[in-house]
């Protein structure tokens, strides 16, 4: 059975003052139905410029694709019209993003807001009123009736963000990108959020892209994990094998740096040295090899290609067996 969604080699590019900077650098993967994958790194990684661009969101005059596909059912989003693109996004692929104060229009009430979304898809407007009050019940908000005509200021954070979701999942897409949905919550609503996308995704069959930066998170959503680097994809693989043996020195440093959940003599947490760099200065070879305790001179000249390790895959020229930290 083919993936929802296959990206091959998608390149994205910011025209800024001073020149092009490529944002997203040749980044493959495949999404299969009912499959949640994590889309993990820093800030800055581009986690989010890489799901913006399959979704066709970046600005016009300052991002370009420059390179590669993006397939959604059998079809280029690339290549196809703008027409196209507005026609699948919120009916075949939609996405939930962080901040759900800022995504809804507080000026309208919730209701109307998820109303707009099916109309603008040609759903008739009883027909649309009729789906608001079953979808939020979908997401577990009691009253819908009484909840679709409140506006957003009247919901909790985590309330909002149930809103959200149900109206990313109102049109029932088949693809899901969820950006760090729980970034801004509590623990307890964290995982009544993890929770209930999961839930609805049992139901549905929907494929599910998690973007985030927290591998507590990533542990108990994702069936495989893609980590991103500087633009890179630098490692990728099935989440427990990605866990318990990683491949590349940035992964590894990622899960080092989650703290334990218990134990009287823990040592102290290990960190990463450094930031991450500037888009726009990016050093040259492997983009992480001035931060790497693996590094060789070879990282400093040479971007090593993502290669198969044994289940998963790394873009690294030192192999763990080979590590000295």
């Amino acid at each position: 059975m083919p993936p929802v969604l296959s990206v091959r080699d998608l390149t994205t590019v910011l025209h800024l003052r001073d020149g092009p900077v490529e944002v997203v650098k040749g980044v493959s993967f495949d999404v299969a139905s009912g499959e949640t994958v994590a889309l993990v790194g820093e800030s800055g990684s581009g986690k989010s410029m890489t799901m913006l661009s399959v979704m066709g969101l970046l600005p016009h005059r300052t991002a370009e694709i420059v390179r590669g596909q993006v397939v959604l059912d059998g079809t280029d989003l690339v290549t196809a019209g703008e027409r196209y693109r507005r026609s699948v996004r919120g009916a075949d692929i939609a996405m939930v993003y962080q901040d759900p104060m800022t995504s809804l229009n507080p000026l309208m009430t919730v209701g109307a807001q998820i109303s707009e979304a099916l109309t603008a898809h040609g759903v008739t407007r009883q027909q649309a009123h009729e789906r608001t009050r079953e979808v939020l019940g979908e997401v577990g908000i009691a009253q819908p009736d009484r909840a679709a005509r409140a506006y957003p200021h009247e919901f909790s954070g985590g309330m909002r963000q149930r809103v959200v979701i149900a109206m990313a999942l109102a049109l029932r897409p088949a693809l899901l990108i969820a950006d760090e949905p729980t970034t801004a919550l509590d623990v307890t609503i964290q995982q009544q959020i993890i929770a209930l996308v999961r839930r609805l995704q049992s139901e549905t069959g929907t494929a599910v892209v998690w973007i985030t930066h927290d591998l507590g998170v990533v542990a108990r959503v994702a069936s495989r994990v893609l980590v991103m680097y500087a633009g890179h994809l630098v490692e990728t693989g099935p989440t427990t094998r990605v866990f318990a043996q990683p491949e590349h020195p940035y992964t590894a440093g990622l899960i080092d740096a989650i703290p334990p959940p218990r134990g009287a003599d823990r040592p102290p947490l290990r960190q990463i040295p450094g930031t991450p760099p500037d888009p726009a200065h990016v050093p040259g070879g492997c983009p992480f090899h001035p931060r790497c305790p693996e590094m060789v001179d070879r990282c400093r000249t040479q971007m090593p290609a993502l290669t198969e390790r044994g289940g998963s895959a790394a873009a690294c020229w030192v192999p763990p067996q080979e590590w000295v930290a």
